[in-house]
Formats: C-alpha cells, structure tokens, sequence
C-alpha cells in the first residue's frame, strides 16, 4: 500500500520508441530502414511534447537476447530529425555488426530543455586555447 498522493504530470525524462522484428536484422542496409523509421517516431513525439535533449541513445537487442546501448550527448539539445537519423546511424555502425542478428533496435532522447527556453543566440561553450 502506497499512501503518496499521485503526481499525474511529472517532468519528462526521456522519450523513445524501439521496436521488437518478427525477423532478425543481418544487413546495415536493414537495420538503417528500421532505424529511419524508428527516429521518425521519436521526432514526431518531441515535436509534439516539444522538447528538445542532450542525449542520443541507442539501444540493441541481438537475437542471442544480449542488449546493448550507446549514446551521445550534445551541447546543445537536439530534436531535428536529421541529427537524430545521423547520430542513431553512427552509433550503430560503432557497434561490432559482423556476423550480429538484430531482434530489437531502439531510439531515445533524454537530458531535455524546453525548445522555447534555449536563447537562439546562445554562444556554445568550447574548449579555451592554451595560451
């Protein structure tokens, strides 16, 4: 018994979307068809929650069921459909595909700011010079 009072309306986390094959993955070439399909998804939820993230991840689940997940994190949120495409891209062809099966692949944003809260003038930190 949990005596708390519900919170309805907490703060986002993280938004995603995955999905489980009926069929194993073994080309790129296949597993970037489902990836574009898979951010598509993940785009259309942040523009609709209007958030923006930080961080990219990834997340596989080989046919051997060993899950795995990589991510990227940005300076600046992110929530155009090409950054995500882009960076899920990457962060698969990171992984070790040869002779892999992919039963599930997975995208997510997470470390979110408010679209309308990040100065479109904001300078990006970067790394000072030496001297």
């Amino acid at each position: 018994i949990d005596d708390r009072a519900v919170q309805p309306f907490r703060k986002t986390k993280s938004l995603g979307a995955e999905d489980t094959f009926s069929f194993d993955l073994i080309t790129l070439e296949e597993m970037q068809v489902q990836l574009d399909k898979i951010a598509l998804l993940v785009y259309e939820r942040l523009q609709k929650s209007k958030l923006a993230g930080r961080t990219i991840t990834l997340k596989i689940k080989y046919s051997d069921f060993k899950r795995i997940t990589r991510n990227k994190s940005f300076v600046t949120p992110v929530s155009d459909l090409d950054t995500i495409i882009d960076t899920a891209r990457q962060l698969l062809e990171s992984t070790d595909l040869k002779d892999k099966k992919i039963r599930l692949l997975g995208i997510s944003l997470s470390n979110f700011e408010i679209p309308e809260q990040i100065p479109s003038t904001s300078i990006i930190p970067g790394q000072l010079t030496l001297f």
